[in-house]
């Protein structure tokens, strides 16, 4: 049979303006995304405001500069006197970036996220740790059962979510999946508080642009249960790069079209599930993505196009 539909969620797009950049904690990147914004804001038409920042940047606002009042100047009094105590008045900030700074929590990379309402600047790197945060789409294993209604599943993070079994589309006390220990689920981060366990639920919503919200017992939504497939580690770093509408390998792998229909899911949390009609198809791509981390557009593309024509070969051998 046939995959046609990919599961990806191309909500993050990068507009063509903005070149991302590597940046280092500590550094001060506050004319970088003013200017951008600026930019931004002015092709649009729109009234200039401070920037929305996502992770790994960190804003602070900065005082107007006490130097001066330290050692203050002196002035002279209507005696012929002179004093000292009186400190001169503190200068104004006379532009947006003297009234905030911007600065860089983590190593990464320098990145513009941009939808239709908002553009959003957030550093992104290759950390080893998994951390949700909201709206993250991520693959995750079932563990058990947690009470009468909530199942405990495992996303790679520093504790496991709960998912709740009416949160897929169309679920109902009475109509509801059944889920067991080991099945695999493609669900969207509900709930990342500091001191209590993520929530992770099935189901579209608000900060979920894009995808399919069909009913769960048609297996053709976006969130919901990956029946069959296999399923890889990947870093986070190239997990991310995955769900960017620009993607290179699978731009290559889906040229092929219905001589290698696959079906794939990409999960923030460094987990890649893929579906194919061959176990040999299925190889090939799990490898085309892995290779793929370390190499240029150039030699993306022709690396997929050699494995294709390897498994081939050896198709028409066998």
């Amino acid at each position: 049979g046939a995959f046609p539909h990919v599961r990806s969620l191309f909500s993050i797009m990068a507009t063509a303006v903005f070149q991302p950049r590597t940046v280092l904690p500590g550094d001060d990147v506050t004319e970088i995304i003013l200017s951008s914004t600026n930019t931004s804001n002015h092709a649009s038409k729109t009234k200039a405001k401070k920037p929305k920042l996502g992770v790994g940047l960190s804003i602070t606002t900065c005082e107007p500069n006490d130097s001066a009042a330290a050692t203050p100047a002196p002035f002279f009094l209507n005696d012929g006197t002179t004093n000292t105590t009186k400190p001169p008045t503190k200068p104004t900030p006379t532009s947006t970036s003297d009234k905030f700074k911007i600065t860089v929590t983590r190593a990464g990379n320098l990145i513009q996220r941009s939808n239709a309402s908002n553009v959003t600047y957030a550093i992104q790197s290759n950390s080893r740790r998994y951390i949700p945060t909201v709206n993250d789409t991520v693959i995750a294993i079932v563990e058990d059962r947690a009470g009468g209604d909530h199942y405990r599943v495992n996303m790679l993070g520093p504790h496991p979510a709960m998912l709740c079994n009416t949160s897929f589309e169309g679920a109902t006390k009475r109509n509801r999946p059944m889920l067991h220990p080991g099945s695999l689920v493609y669900a969207r981060v509900t709930l990342a508080e500091r001191y209590c366990d993520p929530e992770v639920s099935c189901m579209g919503g608000a900060g979920a642009a894009g995808g399919s919200r069909k009913d769960w017992m048609t297996d053709e939504g976006t969130f919901g249960e990956l029946k069959g497939g296999t399923v890889v580690r990947i870093s986070l770093g190239l997990a991310r790069q995955l769900l960017s509408p620009q993607n290179v390998v699978l731009e290559a792998l889906g040229g092929y079209g219905e001589g290698m229909p696959f079906e794939i899911a990409v999960g923030v949390n460094g987990m890649l599930w893929v579906h194919s009609s061959r176990p040999e198809h299925t190889v090939l791509i799990c490898n085309a993505v892995k290779n793929s981390e370390i190499l240029t557009s150039d030699q993306i593309r022709g690396m997929v196009a050699s494995l294709v024509q390897t498994v081939s070969m050896n198709s028409k051998d066998d």
